[in-house]
């Protein structure tokens, strides 16, 4: 990816993630996983959920992992619809969204498309594992603790 394309993947990234920061955060989620396809490796990371509307979130993560020797660095930003948004059930879900990735020396951009659930264990508390299907380090498969505010 050139630079050009680069800064222009990073300012729709912010655009995405402006929307969602006029909400207040109603969940937050730590996370850990497979990196699949190139780099393959291990990625972990932290995200916060913004509140569109009853089944549709904003999602704005940021990962660091290992492929190798060498370090990788994820920030995307993802829309999630639920397809049951009780509490009291496991809630699947589809997600899309667009996402940075550094590995090595460069910088590559990519659309992400997934899917995962939200399973309660506690008051408040899921565990939510995920696929996710994109290029350039930010295919993952991950299972990460979720808290809502």
């Amino acid at each position: 990816m050139t630079r050009s394309k680069g800064w222009l993947a990073a300012a729709v990234l912010a655009v995405l993630c402006s929307a969602g920061l006029a909400q207040k955060p109603v969940r937050y989620t730590f996370f850990g996983g497979a990196l699949l396809g190139t780099p393959n490796g291990f990625s972990a990371g932290a995200g916060l959920t913004f509140a569109i509307n009853r089944n549709v979130t904003f999602d704005p993560t940021i990962a660091v992992g290992r492929s190798g020797s060498t370090g990788l660095f994820t920030a995307d930003g993802v829309f999630h619809y639920e397809f049951h948004p009780d509490n009291e059930v496991i809630i699947p879900y589809i997600l899309g969204g667009v996402g940075l990735a550094q590995w090595g020396s460069a910088t590559h951009g990519s659309a992400i498309v997934g899917a995962g659930a939200r399973i309660p264990i506690g008051h408040g508390i899921w565990i939510t594992p995920e696929v996710r299907g994109a290029t350039h380090g930010l295919a993952r498969f991950t299972i990460g603790i979720t808290k809502s505010f």
